[in-house]
């Protein structure tokens, strides 16, 4: 449920540029150019088979005019391929080490879920390139990991806008953090609060159904 909860909580201004590295099947453009209809979308996604299925569903979705897809590496992709700079990057990317745990033999599996092909330290470089000064990059991730993404954010100058903790339920270690950070700026940040996918063991909470409720 990760990029649903990451698309929920990106808050664009206005008609702007938002690129999705790692777009997978293109589940975030959907969900935003849906919610805001004058956003320009870019997905950028390195693997064959998902960006074609991602250019499925955005036809199947008639959303050809709002959406595109590169299918490249994303340091690869240059400033040309997307029409200059971006204001806003969002990303669910991969979230285990590529020394950490059983190597899924899917290999479309292994690249969404580990670190073989992108990593943060990728990720926030390639976003000081693609971002317009003040721009904004968007990010899910295993909570237990948060001082790994600060500390990348830091290197590349991306100071956090908000950041909150994702629990399945109450009195739970957080599973997941969302984090908004601003390039070259150095805004106090805002720690939100937290949201709680389970009210009780079998009742989703308010606030997460709410995410999937139109705007």
């Amino acid at each position: 449920m990760d990029p649903f909860i990451l698309a929920a909580h990106i808050q664009p201004t206005g008609d702007e540029k938002i690129i999705d590295v790692g777009c997978g099947c293109a589940i975030m453009p959907l969900i935003l150019a849906f919610r805001h209809p004058g956003l320009k979308i870019i997905g950028v996604e390195i693997q064959k088979e998902l960006s074609g299925f991602a250019n499925q569903n955005i036809t199947a979705n008639r959303m050809e005019n709002k959406i595109r897809i590169i299918h490249k590496d994303i340091k690869s992709v240059k400033l040309s391929d997307i029409s200059g700079q971006a204001d806003i990057i969002v990303s669910n990317p991969p979230y285990k080490k590529k020394d950490s745990g059983r190597l899924n033999p899917d290999s479309q599996k292994a690249i969404a879920r580990h670190e073989i092909t992108l990593d943060i330290d990728l990720l926030l470089n390639c976003s000081t390139r693609l971002l317009k000064p003040k721009g904004r990059i968007y990010i899910i991730f295993p909570a237990e990991r948060l001082s790994d993404l600060i500390l990348t954010m830091e290197r590349y100058k991306f100071s956090p806008d908000f950041i909150k903790f994702v629990y399945i339920q109450k009195n739970s270690a957080a599973k997941r953090v969302i984090i908004c950070a601003v390039k070259n700026s150095s805004k106090p940040c805002i720690i939100s609060p937290p949201l709680y996918i389970y009210a009780s063991e079998n009742q989703f909470s308010d606030e997460y159904v709410s995410l999937f409720m139109p705007v």
